[in-house]
């Protein structure tokens, strides 16, 4: 009879705890978690401290978040010791983000002009019924590929990369490729990240310590059992100003490594957050935030828009009037105007970005290229250039109140990616020149001085113990690493 009891109670249990864990899945499923962070430009330079740390790169990018980045800021700490501010808006999110800068170029004159970027948004989207893990301080991860020059080789390749043309009258369409326009409200390039982790190694050569989850979805789905560990899902929406020309013709917009089509647009992230703050964030916040970061508690109490506003940094490339060609020679290698833009005096062979030359490096797409090939002097930086410059351009001045946000496709939980397929309809998105809602209130900074950072252990970074415990795991996670960073060219060098 008492063991008659037991099994019946054993049984019970058992179902029991399934149900309970149905609930909380179903619970999951939801309550989605999302958040997104909004930067205004900060600065544009031939820099990237990932694929080409300590030399230049071989194009431009447009950097927000951290306004120290450079060539040498290869670690978290490296990054917040070289800043003073962040236009995340949270000084606790030092990290850095960077994306190819876009130019047009005009083929009655030859010429190349940098197109505005108005603003970025950065969306950290929790997926899955797993666990998620906060990004570890110093993690870098690459998306999409800058030496990519066609569809595929998989779905999830072309679910990566995505643009958006804003157009506000007529309804704004998302596509696999950049599209013809006109864009009035501006052009929106975006990309998605790799959100599954092995646990180990913050860097590695060739960028295989982070995959994207198993599936054709980028952006959702199951992650392998050799990179187990769930982080949050990273998604770029950058905004560009092109003034509603359309992108055909004589006049067509490029990105600063010479893809016209779209193939290759790709992006950058550098980890600096507090991983204890961060964590919080993730298991405490709910529901579809956008940018109201007031409604997280963890975040909230951190955060300062109005630094965010003032936070600047210098830019070490022209960001408007004319260019001869691309800043590192480099040419327009794809579309109608393949072939051009390359000034006299760039040497055809140093020309990093272009496709001839990958082959002599290795076969396919994943050709890697050196940045320490090039020759400053034959390929200089920019011609018939604008001195550096801090100006916020129009667009950006129209864009920093407020962008309210609404990439449709990734905002929901995206279980069957439907919305990742290309032509499918985004609802009408904020823009450059659209008018914007009142901005939330501005809290005043803080009197008290800013707290210290806690590392994975929940202590002050400052401490004895924490640098010593932060020393070793460090040591340890480097390791490999930074041998890699010596002794190897990236496959997805840039």
């Amino acid at each position: 009879m008492v063991a008659s009891r037991s099994l019946v109670w054993s049984v019970f249990a058992a179902w029991f705890a399934l149900f309970a864990a149905a609930v909380q899945v179903s619970a999951t499923l939801e309550k989605p978690v999302m958040w997104i962070l909004v930067h205004k430009a900060l600065k544009q330079a031939r820099i990237d401290p990932i694929v080409n740390p300590g030399k230049l790169s071989s194009h431009v990018h447009s950097l927000v978040g951290a306004n120290g980045v450079d060539a040498n800021t290869t670690t978290a700490e490296l990054v917040q010791d070289a800043s003073t501010c962040t236009t995340s808006g949270l000084p606790i999110d030092m990290s850095a983000y960077w994306a190819p800068s876009l130019y047009s170029y005009n083929a009655d004159k030859d010429t190349l002009t940098p197109r505005p970027l108005g603003y970025v948004n950065t969306y950290y989207l929790m997926r899955g019924n797993v666990p998620i893990t906060a990004f570890p301080r110093g993690l870098q991860m690459l998306a999409g590929s800058a030496t990519r020059n066609a569809s595929g080789p998989t779905k999830q390749n072309d679910n990566t990369v995505s643009f958006v043309c804003l157009n506000y009258k007529d309804g704004s369409s998302q596509t696999a490729l950049m599209p013809k326009g006109p864009c009035p409200q501006g052009l929106r390039t975006q990309v998605v990240f790799p959100s599954c982790w092995n646990g180990k190694d913050l860097i590695s050569s060739d960028h295989s310590h982070v995959v994207y989850p198993l599936g054709d979805n980028a952006d959702n789905g199951d992650c392998p059992t050799s990179h187990n560990i769930r982080l949050p899902t990273l998604f770029y929406e950058f905004v560009w100003g092109v003034d509603g020309q359309d992108n055909r013709g004589n006049s067509t917009w490029v990105f600063s490594n010479g893809d016209a089509i779209g193939y290759s647009f790709h992006a950058d992230f550098l980890a600096a957050w507090d991983e204890q703050v961060l964590q919080e964030a993730i298991d405490q916040c709910e529901g579809n935030l956008f940018n109201n970061l007031e409604a997280c508690p963890p975040l909230a109490k951190h955060l300062d828009r109005q630094a965010s506003q003032e936070c600047t940094a210098e830019s070490s490339e022209a960001t408007k009037g004319s260019l001869e060609s691309l800043p590192g020679c480099n040419v327009i290698w794809n579309g109608p105007n393949a072939g051009k833009g390359l000034k006299k005096g760039c040497d055809p062979n140093k020309v990093m970005m272009r496709p001839e030359n990958w082959a002599a490096l290795s076969n396919g797409s994943s050709a890697s290229v050196n940045a320490s090939s090039i020759a400053p002097s034959s390929c200089p930086t920019a011609t018939r250039a604008v001195a550096a410059t801090t100006t916020t351009t129009k667009a950006a001045a129209a864009s920093s109140a407020s962008p309210q946000p609404v990439s449709t496709s990734h905002v929901n939980n995206g279980n069957n990616g439907s919305n990742n397929k290309p032509g499918n309809n985004v609802q009408p998105v904020a823009g450059i020149k659209k008018p914007q809602p009142k901005p939330q209130p501005i809290p005043k900074p803080s009197k008290k001085p800013t707290k210290k950072p806690t590392n994975r252990f929940g202590t002050s970074s400052s401490s004895s113990n924490a640098k010593k415990q932060q020393q070793e795991r460090k040591k340890k996670l480097h390791q490999k690493s930074r041998n890699h960073h010596d002794k190897s060219t990236s496959k997805h060098d840039k």
